[in-house]
């Protein structure tokens, strides 16, 4: 009788695809397992950082801001008026920088104009602040119809409202704290933010 006949040879095969099976569905158990829990791919150890969800490392924002304003600077009206930003101390300021050339500057400029008629009678005060030539910003606030009041500066605004880009928005509270800070365009007029500002005059 033969030992290494055809019968003991495809046991072998069969025994060894079976191993090669197993092995093969543990290392992929051990990659989802680290991919998806954090752990290390030959430890059930499990990361306390990595476990988390995304969600779960957000932090609270903090309500009420404390960031102090600034109010020790003007700007230039485009009929050549100045307007002091120490005359809006005391009321809420929706600042804003933007820029002609800027295409998110350019399309939030329809929200903040419909922004503008429904807070005018509120008493809340608009500053958008561009740093061109007045006749360029004047030509194209005639263009689009904006009836706002919209400004230049010649150099930069205080430190504490430089940013990196542009459009960029700040909202003054009556007690001279920015209580609100948003790079980038969006959709001013939507009721959250009318609510925002409404409520910070209470």
């Amino acid at each position: 009788m033969k030992i290494f006949n055809r019968d003991f040879f495809l046991g072998v095969g069969a025994g060894i695809v079976i191993t090669v099976f197993v092995l093969l569905l543990i290392v992929v158990y051990y990659m989802f397992s680290w991919w998806f829990g954090g752990g290390n791919i030959f430890s059930s150890k499990k990361s306390p950082d990595k476990g988390k969800t995304l969600e779960s490392r957000l932090e609270t924002p903090s309500f009420p801001s404390t960031t102090l304003a600034e109010y020790d600077w003007a700007v230039k009206s485009l009929d050549g008026q100045d307007f002091k930003m120490a005359d809006a101390k005391g009321k809420v300021v929706f600042l804003n920088f933007w820029a002609t050339w800027c295409s998110p500057c350019v399309a939030e400029m329809p929200s903040i104009q419909r922004l503008h008629e429904k807070l005018k009678d509120d008493g809340v005060v608009f500053v958008c602040v561009s740093n061109e030539e007045t006749s360029k910003v004047s030509q194209f606030v005639k263009e689009k119809g904006l009836t706002f009041p919209i400004y230049t500066i010649r150099g930069t605004p205080p430190d504490v409202f430089k940013t990196r880009g542009i459009p960029a928005t700040f909202i003054l509270s009556p007690e001279g704290k920015i209580a609100f800070k948003h790079i980038g365009s969006a959709k001013w007029d939507d009721k959250r933010s009318i609510d925002f500002i409404k409520g910070l005059m209470k």
